[in-house]
């Protein structure tokens, strides 16, 4: 590896990662967490929990300029899940569980005909995860999901649009299938 690599290591990776581990001193990210972005978009509560290799990406794109992530307290991010705000804002509220291989999208790219998919501009209205909510292995929160307070995200759903409070959400797409 050569000086120039490692310069853009500490620029890129190793540097928004102590940022953001500074400005949430309550918080524990793992070692072994990916953080891209801007670490002043990123609030982080007491006692949250990312553990690696989770990939957490706040920044604009897009056209897009509304990116932020908010983490409440005592909120557990398993491995291996993909963040991505991009943006737009994600919101998770406090004591939830986001279990392994999830992804929580923040906007997508556009798909009009005529344009190549790269230069398409994006939309998303986000994600808000309320409290008390358990998000299973595999999941997929889509951009405009509004997930209520003590709800329950069966593994390997999809989710987009609203998930009423209690509910116990599962398939793709989601549908509910019982209430807590």
């Amino acid at each position: 590896m050569g000086l120039k690599d490692v310069y853009r290591l500490a620029r890129e990776e190793w540097l928004p990662k102590e940022q953001l581990r500074r400005r949430n001193p309550g918080a524990y990210v793992t070692a072994r967490a990916i953080f891209r972005g801007d670490p002043t978009r990123v609030a982080l509560g007491k006692g949250v929990y990312i553990s690696g290799p989770t990939v957490v990406f706040c920044d604009d794109g897009g056209g897009l300029s509304g990116a932020r992530l908010v983490i409440g307290d005592r909120t557990y991010v398993g491995e291996f899940n993909n963040i991505r705000c991009s943006g737009a804002p994600i919101v998770i509220g406090q004591d939830c569980l986001i279990s392994q291989h999830s992804s929580i999208i923040g906007s997508n790219h556009g798909i009009e005909a005529g344009t190549r998919i790269v230069d398409q501009p994006w939309s998303g209205d986000g994600v808000v995860i309320g409290d008390d909510v358990w998000i299973g292995a595999g999941c997929t929160i889509l951009p405009g999901a509004r997930i209520g307070d003590g709800a329950v995200i069966a593994a390997h759903s999809v989710v987009r649009g609203e998930v009423a409070p209690g509910a116990v959400m599962a398939g793709a797409p989601a549908r509910e299938i019982r209430r807590r």
